[in-house]
């Protein structure tokens, strides 16, 4: 199980590095970036304690998730949309840093 969350870790790193990367991705939308980042400044937040905990304990996976309302699915979902948006993977990658 370890090496399965080592690849979703890199999985993950590799999605947010693809989606700071787009071109034109920053002047798309300054402006909304703003307003996206309070309406769910906690997701990120959530994603980074999430992931910290299981980086800590990888053996107690389920139980991190489930404690935090989520499923290894669930997580995986909330990744992807906090790689979509540009200012949420940034903000993603400042907080895990």
């Amino acid at each position: 199980m370890n090496a399965r969350i080592r690849w979703l870790a890199f999985g993950t790193a590799l999605i947010l590095a693809a989606a700071c990367s787009r071109p034109g991705g920053e002047a798309a939308g300054e402006a909304g970036a703003a307003s996206s980042m309070t309406a769910t400044d906690h997701t990120v937040d959530d994603a980074v304690a999430v992931a910290q905990a299981i980086e800590a304990d990888p053996a107690a996976a389920d139980s991190i998730l489930a404690a935090h309302g989520l499923t290894r699915a669930g997580f995986d979902s909330l990744m992807y949309d906090i790689a979509a948006d540009s200012a949420l993977a940034r903000a993603y990658t400042e907080a895990i840093n």
